[in-house]
């Protein structure tokens, strides 16, 4: 079976408006649940989790300097692989 992927269509569908304000609203919600599971020692990690917009879409971002280290862990700590979980309990929501 060969499929062929309708590329303009695509492109164009990701740049309806109603689809990038679902998009962006799915971000927000795992941005939410993000922050809610996030560690809270100072609170920089948790308030640095925002959601960005860019020509592809959304995503969730953590930009403290030590974020890949509470995502993955180090030699002296555990993942917490919040980002992780959230992506999982998005995925498990049922919701587009």
């Amino acid at each position: 079976m060969d499929i062929q992927l309708d590329q303009a269509a695509i492109d164009a569908l990701s740049r309806d408006p109603a689809v990038r304000k679902a998009v962006v609203d799915r971000a927000e919600q795992g941005q939410d649940f993000a922050r809610s599971i996030a560690p809270v020692d100072t609170g920089r990690y948790r308030d640095s989790l925002h959601v960005v917009e860019d020509s592809d879409g959304a995503e969730i971002v953590a930009d403290v300097d030590y974020a890949d280290d509470l995502e993955y862990g180090t030699r002296h700590m555990p993942g917490q692989h919040i980002l992780g979980r959230t992506l999982d309990s998005l995925r498990s929501s049922g919701q587009p």
